[in-house]
């Protein structure tokens, strides 16, 4: 674009710190023909999932023309396969999760810096890692922050290019999203006493506090968060095992659990209270449960049965840090090399999570059956607009604005979401309130190590924000697809209208 050709300093990319995999986010700042520091922010991540889900048309799953041609060789459902008949949709790995918002933001970045007519700047912001944990986006709050800070940038605005997301066959109107779920991982680190086969009531087996757990959270809607008419989806387990490497007859020593659990307006302290609550639930349950299966053994038994007394123990991984640290005072230190190692290694946030939990605990001095709570990466907070300032009033006011521009122009309805239920980046362009992050942070596993997310940091920026794309479909699945009249024709005029309301 000859504008950048001139303005060489006003684009670059930077590189995502200690990341195993050499990533960069890419930026660019067009300035407008009048001066101000009011900044709009394009921000779209460009990295994709997989495809092997695509079978024998992996090879052409981004070539969207030859793959929306041959989609049909697949098993189409009647929605895709009548998308596919209308012509208006084109299929392929990217089309809708999130190429077409990039393609959008360089056309319209293309066309307006012809003329520049406007007042103010606009940063277009591309990141890697969305469908891992984000490490793009949390790499560029540094960035974010210098230009607000040296630069005096003033952020009135950024648009997240994720497509609106029917919800039923009947929409017959289009989504914007005003906030974006946050998410937190909790991980239960169980620890147990091990024992040989033929005695199992000398021992405690950990699976069995991983189990009772798993039925006492999974889908469990006491976890749900609502907010108006909108209502997070219950927890999951996406991790469970024990971590017995080889067959014997010996029990497992440690097993673990770590869960999905999506936040609209739930607070860290409040869910760390009841994960612990249930957590002595079902310590107290397995205790229960095992005394009883006991008795009916030794009845049954002509042996004198000898067994161990548990007795239930909860601790959050801060707690127990702390305990570590106080009777060896270089034990972090030490954790800090081995997390090093096991980086170089290209191990990934989870398991280097377990490894770190595993490793305090062997440290502790009172070995015992016991529950660590923990939260391990990625945590993205939940994030809506507020009204809390002026600058969101405005922005809020474009959004309304933008809406009717769409029905009378364009004949498209729009409506206002309260949330993004697929988790976004939005997440990372403030942080809700005046909260207090140590006692949350304390349990994150690998915070300030192997995890750089700075919640300190973030709350200074406090972007107003939306979700707002074109429209698409089967994210994440073979007929994954993007409608093309109101995503390639519509919504970069959309987008041009909220530039120049917001920069005026």
């Amino acid at each position: 674009m000859p504008y950048f050709k001139v303005n060489k300093n006003n684009f670059g990319s930077e590189a995502v710190p200690k990341d195993s995999l050499g990533r960069e986010f890419v930026w660019a700042v067009l300035e407008g023909e009048k001066f101000s520091k009011d900044t709009v922010i394009l921000t779209a991540h460009f990295d994709v999932v997989d495809v092997e889900e695509f079978g024998h048309l992996k090879a052409v799953a981004f070539d969207m023309e030859e793959c929306t041609k041959r989609i049909s060789e697949l098993k189409l459902d009647k929605d895709a396969l009548k998308d596919l008949e209308s012509g208006e949709w084109i299929f392929g790995r990217g089309t809708a999760d999130i190429k077409s918002g990039i393609a959008a933001y360089l056309e319209i970045i293309r066309e307006i810096s012809e003329k520049r007519n406007f007042k103010g700047n606009i940063l277009l912001l591309l990141v890697p890692g969305e469908e891992s944990n984000s490490e793009g986006m949390i790499a560029s709050i540094p960035f974010l922050l210098k230009l607000q800070d040296k630069e005096g940038f003033n952020y009135v605005g950024a648009i997240v290019s994720e497509c609106s997301i029917p919800e039923s066959e009947n929409d017959n109107f289009k989504r914007i999203y005003m906030g974006s779920v946050g998410k937190i991982m909790p991980m239960f680190f169980c620890i147990g006493k091990e024992t040989h086969v033929r005695e199992p009531f000398k021992g405690f087996n950990p699976n069995t506090l991983v189990s009772e757990i798993n039925r006492l959270l999974e889908g469990n809607p006491d976890f749900c968060d609502i907010v108006n008419c909108k209502t997070s989806p219950p927890p999951m387990v996406l991790k469970q095992m024990d971590l017995k490497k080889l067959y014997s007859v010996q029990s497992p020593l440690f097993a673990l659990a770590y869960y999905n659990i999506l936040t609209l307006n739930r607070s860290e302290e409040s869910l760390s209270k009841e994960l612990k609550e249930l957590s002595y639930n079902a310590f107290e349950n397995i205790i229960s449960d095992l005394k009883e299966k006991r008795d009916r053994f030794i009845k049954m038994s002509c042996e004198d049965i000898q067994f161990v007394e548990i007795e239930p123990c909860v601790m959050t991984y801060g707690e127990l840090l702390l305990q570590v640290k106080e009777t060896d005072p270089k034990f972090e230190n030490l954790l800090k090399e081995k997390i090093e190692i096991w980086r170089e290694q290209k191990i990934d946030n989870q398991n280097i999570a377990i490894n770190v939990v595993r490793e305090t605990y062997e440290k502790y001095e009172s070995k015992r059956p016991m529950i660590v709570i923990s939260y391990i990466p990625p945590y993205y907070p939940h994030i809506h607009l507020n009204l809390r300032n002026d600058k969101d009033k405005r922005f809020m006011e474009v959004v309304d604005e933008t809406i009717q521009y769409a029905e009378e122009e364009f004949h498209e309805k729009i409506v206002k979401d309260d949330f993004f239920m697929g988790i976004s980046d939005l997440s990372y362009t403030g942080i809700e309130g005046n909260q207090k992050f140590d006692s949350f942070t304390s349990n994150i596993v690998g915070y300030g190590i192997t995890y750089d997310l700075n919640l300190e940091a973030l709350s200074r920026l406090n972007i107003p924000g939306v979700v707002f794309g074109g429209e698409g479909k089967d994210i994440h699945k073979n007929t994954e697809r993007l409608n093309m009249p109101y995503s390639l024709k519509v919504v970069p005029e959309l987008y041009k209208y909220m530039i120049y309301s917001m920069l005026k």
